[in-house]
């Protein structure tokens, strides 16, 4: 084509306007990639975050890091009749136009010039996007930039984000953006559930925010609503019918209240997740007002009794789901901290740590549920531990031992299993705040020597119930469970479980004691040192139910023992929330079998055992050594002497079975009350080596008086006491005026701190066998 052709060609109008149109956009193309660039960040502005439970309730609604009320949406979450209103109000030919309707731009200022006044703004939705991410004053300079930043839109966004973008940035007076938080505080709806009066009401808003807003002025905003109802009926969207009921549909003249339900749990998230639009936790809105309820219930009583505060964290075991959450009493009692989250705050757990360490022990075979442990004074490198009550029993079974929640027991089996096991198992286990080395914490750990969150402690707890299998607690209904992790086998877990659901102990609460329902759980109690936090854990087959009861600021309360401040509150919540399920119990493991035991020891039986016991047990871990506490004596009849091979012979000899106790033992078990037949005193005409094997006590003697020096600190004028054994002696125990005051191998030197005064010194080694003598201890100069 010749150079004049093209001129020709050109100079045809419809030609023009075709190349004109191609000059325009691409004039429009180079100004938004070089010269003036669309600020698309200003169309994305930081959201409120709205919580809801699992069954798409809402929780809690939290302001956005700029101050505003925004919730971003989907068409798909808009009503429909919203959608169709604000098209045919504000811009019917918007999927028609570029972002810019001439028409309607020249109507409007036509109506204008003829008003006298503006009347309409002749503007698009895509030029009101544009004003509402660049806010300026009403000039002709500001609405040609809009027209502008109109076209660049239309090259970015199709025309359903572009409506998306409108609803979401809408003005809706004050603080509020977009249709979906208008929704929740001018209705207490979605925005998808928009009857035709409010869809009317709240296409007016936008045009004039502050004058229409119903909760500042419901006349004005009534009458707006009247003509957008109109024209809705005109444009056919709404019947003649649904017309007149929308404009008999109350309004209200105030905004809703947003709902603040499980506010401490809401925190959590939001601290976690700030800035998201929506969170849909596994919060269970029964499962949650029923805590609530059972925590008012308690709050009086506990509180005549100086404990401020409760808090309850409840596991849904086959998921790890926290389904529900309460931190303190009141959220809004400002006297006593009620904003601190009891189940997140780091608090000493007492006594309620020991499941686990007899977890461990049954799943190394070093114990069993009936076995029988030692419950008396011991010495661990300085520490030595104490019952609550400050008795000693002497030997008591695994079972009762941790039913009980003896701490003596518990830290011998602690030792056996190894500290620093026990505490790898628990931070294996989640235990977030044991940030110290294991050394720090020592034997002192089993019985709370640290400090831990509910939250945490109730998912370790959880593992009990999901077979020793531990999962970390999740707060998102859709959240993907983390790797599982197994701290226990499923016998040991069921074991456990069967000792901790028995009903015949002492952290019973009280008030249960009669009650016809008490529902079946496997829990634990513990109450820290001082009294300051009272503990009660369970579970059964559904639920893990952790409870805290205590006072944020830390003061003590004799009543702050986990028995009665705690249990009762983790028995009702237990009645209320699983009651379909209340009865059923978990599934014997096939790992785990039933066998008989020795009534009094525990152990297998042997020959001499009179009675047994059923246990349960895992075959291939438990022990099988058999009863080594029975055995046959040979008497003589006639003297009541102890005989053996040596001088048996030519005796009346009767057989009698005696309960043969360690000596550290059985001084324990006699004064617990447990009645034990002395072992007859071997024959002493004997001439054989059984009556030379006595200990012979080297030192002290009675034949000298020891001297206390006042100018020499006492601690460094220590008595050596020390003795000769028979060759096959294992240990030694030393009794100083009836007690046991210490155990050695023998040869090994043991100091005693002298205190004045004559005392009688008892030697017997691991075979009931020993000697005695009287030593004199004088202040001296």
């Amino acid at each position: 084509m010749s150079f004049r052709a093209a001129v020709d060609w050109f100079k045809r109008p419809k030609r023009k306007f075709i190349v004109g149109c191609g000059l325009f956009v691409l004039i429009i193309i180079i100004s938004d990639k070089f010269i003036f660039p669309l600020p698309l960040d200003q169309l994305y502005k930081p959201s409120a975050t709205f919580i809801y439970s699992r069954d798409r309730t809402l929780l809690g609604a939290y302001i956005s890091s700029d101050s505003y009320w925004r919730k971003p949406l989907k068409l798909s979450d808009i009503s429909p009749l919203l959608q169709k209103s604000v098209l045919v109000c504000e811009d019917r030919w918007f999927y028609y136009h570029p972002g810019v309707n001439p028409v309607s731009l020249i109507q409007a200022a036509y109506d204008d010039i003829k008003a006298g006044k503006i009347v309409r703004g002749g503007s698009t939705i895509t030029m009101q996007i544009a004003r509402m991410m660049e806010p300026k004053s009403r000039t002709l300079k500001a609405k040609i930039i809009e027209m502008l930043r109109a076209f660049q839109l239309e090259l970015h966004f199709s025309k359903k984000e572009l409506l998306e973008l409108y609803f979401n940035m809408a003005p809706y007076g004050g603080n509020i953006e977009g249709v979906g938080a208008a929704s929740y505080f001018y209705f207490g709806k979605p925005a998808r559930e928009l009857t035709a009066s409010q869809a009317a009401l709240l296409t007016s808003i936008p045009n004039s925010p502050q004058a229409l807003r119903p909760d500042i002025n419901l006349a004005n905003s009534l009458n707006a609503r009247k003509r957008v109802l109109g024209v809705m009926r005109a444009n056919k969207i709404i019947s003649e019918n649904d017309y007149r009921e929308a404009l008999d549909e109350e309004i209200k003249g105030k905004k809703y209240k947003l709902p603040n339900i499980a506010p401490h749990l809401c925190n959590e998230l939001l601290a976690k997740y700030r800035g998201s639009p929506e969170i849909t936790c596994a919060v269970d809105l029964k499962t949650q007002s029923i805590c609530e309820a059972v925590v008012n219930n308690f709050k009086g009583s506990l509180a005549m009794k100086g404990i401020n505060n409760i808090a309850v964290v409840v596991i849904k075991n086959s998921t790890a789901e926290v389904v529900a959450m309460v931190g303190s009493c009141d959220f809004y009692d400002i006297q006593h901290e009620g904003q601190v989250n009891g189940a997140t705050a780091p608090r000493s757990p007492g006594s309620a740590l020991k499941p686990f360490v007899y977890g461990m022990a049954l799943d190394k075979g070093l114990v069993s549920p009936n076995m029988v442990i030692e419950d008396v004074p011991a010495y661990y490198s300085g520490y030595t531990p104490e019952n609550y009550d400050r008795q000693y029993r002497g030997a008591v079974s695994v079972a009762d031992a941790l039913r009980n929640s003896l701490n003596v027991p518990a830290v011998h089996i602690c030792a056996k299993v190894g500290q620093k096991n026990f505490f790898a198992l628990l931070k294996k286990g989640g235990l977030s705040t044991l940030t110290r080395k294991d050394s720090d914490y020592g034997l002192p750990l089993i019985l709370g020597s640290c400090e831990i969150e509910l939250l945490d402690l109730t998912t370790l707890y959880s593992c009990l119930a999901r077979g020793g299998v531990y999962k970390k607690y999740h707060y998102l209904l859709d959240e993907s469970s983390v790797d599982s992790v197994r701290l226990f086998s499923p016998a040991a877990a069921y074991i456990l479980a069967e000792i901790m659901s028995e009903l015949e102990r002492p952290d019973f609460p009280s008030s249960w004691e009669f009650s016809p329902n008490i529902p079946k759980a496997a829990w634990k109690t513990g109450t820290s040192y001082g009294r300051k936090d009272a503990w009660s854990i369970g579970f059964n087959p559904t639920f893990t139910v952790g409870v805290w009861a205590g006072n944020f600021n830390g003061e003590p309360s004799p009543d702050l023992v986990g028995a009665e401040a705690a249990a009762p509150i983790l028995f009702e919540i237990f009645r209320l929330i699983d009651t379909g399920s209340a009865r059923r119990w978990f599934a014997e493991p096939i790992t785990v079998d039933t066998r008989k035991v020795c009534a009094v020891s525990g152990m297998p039986p042997g020959p001499h055992c009179a009675a047994t016991v059923d246990e349960l047990y895992i075959p291939g871990v438990s022990p099988v050594t058999t009863c080594t506490i029975h055995k046959e004596i040979l008497i003589d009849s006639l003297s009541g002497y102890r005989l053996c091979r040596y001088c048996s012979s030519g005796k009346h000899v009767k057989h009698v079975v005696y309960e043969d106790w360690p000596p550290k033992i059985a001084t324990w078990l006699v004064k617990s009350g447990h009645a034990i037949a002395p072992i007859p005193e071997h024959n002493p005409d004997c001439t054989g080596t059984y009556a030379g094997d006595r200990p012979v006590i080297n030192s002290p003697t009675e034949d000298v008086t020891y001297i206390i020096r006042g100018h020499i600190p006492l601690a460094d004028q220590g008595i050596t006491l020390e003795a000769s054994v028979a060759a096959g002696s294992k240990k030694i125990y030393w009794f100083i005026d009836g007690e046991l005051y210490a155990e050695a191998a023998p040869g090994q030197k043991v100091f005693y701190v002298p205190v004045p005064g004559s005392h009688k010194l008892v030697c017997t080694d691991d075979e009931g066998r020993s000697s005695s003598l009287i030593f004199t201890v004088s202040s001296g100069g």
